[in-house]
């Protein structure tokens, strides 16, 4: 598994007791043979082997190490899998459907090992199977989700979330608070941090010359001030900071409206300024396409756009569009990394 001009893809099995382990898989088998690239798990390989049986896939796996910030594989199999063993033995039970203690650490593990390969740069970009919040923070590991540790150890850089469907995306300048905060926290200097990030985001992934469109917050974008003064005291300035910097940006357009704007092509990214505002339209126009983008920091992330589904993890029935959807995502925004500087 040398270097060379292999892409190299983490990938992390999630929950074990959720439907991580089982999507990570499908994906891997909708996807091979591996074209320029080689996937690398982050996981537990007993239960990986198990996975696969239940699956009836014809992997088998290679549990590796990197030594010198090289990853040496023997095998030259395409079905030989190589992972980064991290099972934790502390209470350990592989129970599909069950939130625990133990399955929050296993997660956790995956992810920081995963991390840490990214930002050493042994592999090219991470693609996360889903957490369980509840379960992290029991098993004592204080994040509120992937977003906020990726951030965490990588340098504490400030991080943004990116919902994509498609040809539609979203970033939110404020994400996982109640709706009272979220309102109470938005100044003109917050969510021109946001669009900068989103703007740079956007031109890694090889969009050149990015349009932002901006929505309201109030109904009909406040209607002149008679609806709400948020547009006028704080969106438009915002908008007129982030012009002098060079950013494109269209609105304040009616938040009920402006993902049909979207569609039409009017611009390449809508920077909402809540969490449902860009995550209602997104997830019904293609929840099962849906890939969630971590941008801002200095390494490669996504993750799909479902959580553990612990209820439906023992049924072995889960539906893998979104993993495969962030994998290929995670694969094209690696691939315009790696490009040389012309």
């Amino acid at each position: 598994m040398p270097r060379e001009a292999e892409i190299n893809i983490g990938l992390t099995m999630g929950d074990p007791n959720g439907i991580g382990p089982e999507v990570l898989l499908r994906t891997l088998e909708y996807m091979h043979p591996f074209q320029a690239w080689q996937p690398l798990i982050f996981g537990d390989t007993e239960i990986l082997t198990e996975m696969n049986e239940l699956l009836g896939f014809s992997f088998s796996f290679e549990t590796i190490s990197a030594k010198g910030g090289i990853l040496i594989k023997d095998s030259h199999d395409s079905l030989c899998l190589p992972v980064i063993d991290l099972s934790v033995q502390k209470d350990r039970k592989w129970e599909l459907g069950t939130c625990s203690v133990w399955g929050g650490d296993s997660a956790f593990q995956f992810v920081h090992s995963a991390i840490d390969f990214a930002n050493r740069k042994i592999i090219d970009a991470i693609v996360t199977a889903p957490l369980a919040k509840e379960a992290l923070q029991a098993a004592g590991h204080l994040f509120p989700g992937h977003t906020e540790m990726l951030s965490h150890f990588s340098n504490g850089k400030r991080s943004v979330m990116m919902l994509a469907v498609d040809d539609l995306r979203a970033t939110m300048v404020t994400l996982h608070v109640s709706l009272r905060q979220a309102l109470e926290s938005l100044t003109a200097e917050l969510i021109l941090e946001v669009m900068e990030i989103t703007d740079y985001g956007l031109k890694r992934m090889g969009i050149s010359k990015p349009k932002l469109g901006i929505p309201g917050i109030n109904p009909h974008a406040g209607e002149n001030s008679l609806f709400g003064d948020e547009e006028d005291n704080i969106i438009r300035p915002a908008m007129e900071l982030a012009r002098k910097k060079g950013i494109i940006c269209e609105g304040p357009f009616p938040p009920d409206t402006i993902f049909l704007e979207h569609r039409k092509g009017r611009f390449d990214a809508v920077v909402a300024l809540y969490h449902d505002q860009a995550l209602i339209p997104l997830k019904l126009y293609g929840f099962d396409r849906a890939v969630n983008i971590t941008l801002g920091l200095p390494i490669i992330r996504t993750s799909p756009d479902h959580g553990t589904a612990f209820d439906l993890a023992p049924q072995i029935k889960a539906n893998p569009s979104s993993m495969i959807e962030a994998t290929k995502t995670a694969l094209q925004m690696a691939m315009i990394s790696f490009q040389p500087a012309v």
